[in-house]
């Protein structure tokens, strides 16, 4: 699953959401808590990125975070993937700031850097800000030079539906549009959606769901499978 996908999970019922929002929930679920490090290490059926595919073959994949005092945080995520027809390591950084605006409503906003192990020149990174309230979150993400390319601005929605007292469902819709183009419904923007399942069990994490894209190709990339499935341990 994706750095949209990166999950930083808080305990449901809280939905199953995705990226470094995920992670500021969590923070926000407990701003009096002291700084801590924490990890988690995942098999997914398939990494995928915004309904695209960065591997098609299962991949272990680990994810460290820390959370400072003041609603600061940083982080790392390692997988290998494959790109243009290479295998390879794909390592992302991350770090920002969350915090609560009123007992319902929260920001966050930081910058990730994504670094590709073997082809640097398609090395990028976002600026990303968002609001949270309750169970819903919309956030815009910018890149100067998108997989080395020109500018993007990505606008993603998540919410999140707990079906029980270790089950929710995870909801997620988001729209890439390259900048230098008609602002128009055009091929180079992309659309794609994911559903994911998502079930607690101590330290466990199990997910299964289906994705598509929507609209647009995958620069250069193949299309993610509709279905995927994935195993995290949080430690």
């Amino acid at each position: 699953m994706p750095i949209d996908d990166h999950d930083r999970q808080p305990s449901l019922p809280a939905p199953a959401l995705t990226g470094a929002f995920a992670f500021a929930a969590a923070i926000l679920a407990a701003p009096c808590a002291l700084a801590q490090t924490s990890a988690d290490l995942s098999v997914v059926s398939e990494y995928a990125v915004r309904g695209v595919s960065l591997g098609r073959q299962p991949a272990v994949q680990l994810r460290v975070d820390h959370d400072f005092d003041g609603g600061w945080y940083a982080g790392t995520f390692a997988t290998p993937i494959d790109l243009y027809g290479r295998g390879q390591g794909l390592l992302i950084a991350y770090g920002g700031r969350a915090l609560p605006l009123t007992s319902r409503l929260s920001w966050d906003a930081g910058v990730t850097r994504t670094i590709y192990l073997r082809n640097h020149e398609v090395d990028y990174h976002e600026f990303y800000a968002g609001l949270t309230y309750d169970r819903v979150n919309a956030r815009v993400s910018y890149s100067p030079a998108y997989y080395g390319g020109g500018s993007t601005v990505y606008l993603d929605l998540n919410g999140g539906i707990p079906l029980g007292e270790r089950v929710a469902l995870a909801l997620h819709a988001g729209l890439l549009h390259p900048f230098g183009t008609d602002y128009h419904w055009g091929d180079e923007d992309r659309a794609d959606l994911r559903a994911t399942l998502a079930w607690d069990t101590g330290d466990w994490r199990l997910q299964a769901g289906w994705q598509t894209l929507v609209h647009g190709a995958g620069i250069g990339l193949p299309r993610a499978r509709a279905l995927f499935a994935g195993a995290s341990l949080r430690f």
